[in-house]
């Protein structure tokens, strides 16, 4: 089956291939997690944990695209400040969303148990034009407006603890790559 132009699609492995090399260039941790992955899930094709918080994956239902996101995890004692109801937060969510849609990324908010717990911020890069330039401009902006995220949420939210943007538990403040 021919994409666009006439040309072969590039198959999940070689969009893998091409991101983690993209990924070497930067010379930043990275740690391909795809067997983790695939022992809990047979969604993702292939996954990469990127410096401190960001994830590049492949979904099993979209061979077009490869996923890039950061989730950003609140502490629990922060799950009272993230509430609906608390117009600061009301604030934050809208400065949030408008963000979001200037810079072209999407954003969701993590419920667990009722509340707020997260909040994943993501991008995606077209297989037709997954090329080393397109894939670093997709990951700095998604890195980008997760650094934004977290000034909205501690400009309005200022008992926010420290150290939001980290799955792993790392720090939140880190440069652009990581």
């Amino acid at each position: 089956m021919r994409g666009r132009g006439g040309r072969m699609p590039k198959t999940s492995e070689q969009m893998k291939q091409m991101v983690e090399k993209y990924i070497k260039i930067t010379k930043v941790k990275y740690e391909d997690q795809t067997q983790v992955v695939r022992s809990k899930t047979q969604t993702i094709d292939w996954q990469f944990y990127v410096g401190d918080n960001i994830i590049v994956s492949k979904n099993a239902n979209r061979e077009d695209r490869i996923h890039i996101n950061v989730n950003m995890r609140f502490m629990p004692q922060d799950t009272k400040l993230l509430v609906p109801s608390n117009p600061a937060f009301a604030k934050a969510a809208i400065e949030i969303s408008g963000i979001c849609t200037a810079c072209g990324v999407g954003h969701q908010w993590i419920n667990a148990g009722g509340e707020v717990v997260g909040l994943a911020i993501f991008s995606h890069v077209d297989e037709q034009v997954l090329d080393r330039v397109t894939f670093h401009n997709a990951w700095d902006n998604v890195a980008r407006v997760s650094g934004h995220m977290q000034k909205i949420l501690r400009a309005n939210l200022g008992n926010l603890a420290k150290g939001t943007a980290a799955p792993s538990g790392g720090p939140a403040e880190s440069s652009i790559y990581g």
